[in-house]
């Protein structure tokens, strides 16, 4: 049997339009054009779908049957030709995504050479920078995409949670929070405090638990990047309130973590986009291939999948 979609696509359109004249404007081709297509399927499958007569035309059983699975066959082989051609799209291509530091070192280096070994044709740049000016890069144009934190009520952004993660007390070794199995913020305030910039998501986090917990908690140092802020508190300038992933970055240094509780302050890692702009073919696959990494948890810290709390 060699059934062809112009054969289905005369059949469904007669059907809907009870007239061979009809349906043959319709698919802009001529009345004998589309009858020679009807009489085809009908050899094809070897019986009558339509009953004529000079003033109407009209299913037989076997095409009232058989309408519904021609239907579906139509949508389904139309549906695999649109992704195939969507799939030749792109494969060729430009990427930027722009990352604060730690998902570039810990998450998108496993997630592009995934995407690049299924799409090879396709450039992808990671720019990996302060996480406070990812959100004004992507509404600029300057990037396609932007990894970090997310937060409440960020107009102007297409986003979606990656995953969550938790705040931890960072702390060096033989401090005296190391015995404490989790730590409040009020404990962690009474300790010389090392903190993001205050433009900082995740700085922004701390703030509003530190307040949520009764207490001012004013820095005795800033820096900018986690990696810098993990290694002072390993070199004993005091404590730290980061999400628990960025001890990824740094994984050799002498630095504890606890859970930060009352409150316990979850973070949202996520990609965003402009909303008001559509993503090129490549930064769609790019966006929609992240998703699916993280969701099968490939190259995501075990600590961060799961929201252990390390104890070591």
């Amino acid at each position: 049997m060699n059934i062809t979609l112009r054969q289905l696509r005369a059949f469904i359109a007669v059907a809907d339009t009870a007239s061979f004249v009809r349906a043959a404007e319709r698919m802009h081709v001529s009345a004998s054009g589309l009858s020679m297509l009807v009489r085809e399927l009908e050899n094809q499958l070897e019986l009558k779908v339509f009953s004529r007569s000079t003033r109407q035309v009209r299913l037989t059983d076997a095409g009232s049957e058989f309408l519904p699975l021609a239907r579906k066959s139509l949508s389904d082989l139309e549906a695999a030709i649109a992704a195939t051609r969507s799939l030749a799209t792109i494969q060729r291509g430009r990427v930027t995504v722009a990352a604060s530091v730690v998902p570039a070192a810990t998450l998108l280096p496993w997630a592009v050479s995934d995407f690049v070994r299924a799409y090879p044709g396709i450039h992808c740049a990671v720019k990996d920078g302060f996480e406070e000016e990812i959100r004004d890069q992507v509404r600029r144009g300057e990037v396609d995409l932007g990894v970090g934190t997310l937060l409440e009520d960020d107009t102007g952004l297409d986003e979606s949670v990656l995953y969550e993660d938790h705040l931890m007390a960072l702390m060096p070794d033989e401090h005296p929070l190391v015995a404490r199995g989790t730590v409040s913020w009020k404990e962690l305030s009474q300790h010389p405090l090392i903190a993001l910039t205050a433009a900082s998501p995740s700085r922004h986090l701390a703030d509003q638990a530190f307040a949520t917990a009764g207490v001012t908690a004013v820095p005795k140092y800033e820096a900018s990047f986690s990696s810098t802020i993990i290694s002072m508190v390993a070199a004993g300038l005091g404590v730290a309130a980061l999400p628990v992933n960025v001890r990824q970055v740094s994984p050799r240094v002498k630095v504890h973590a606890r859970l930060l509780v009352r409150p316990t302050v979850k973070r949202k890692l996520g990609i965003y986009s402009r909303s008001d702009t559509e993503l090129s073919p490549a930064a769609k696959a790019f966006r929609q291939h992240l998703e699916s990494f993280v969701t099968q948890m490939h190259g995501i810290p075990a600590e961060v999948v799961s929201n252990a709390i390390d104890t070591s």
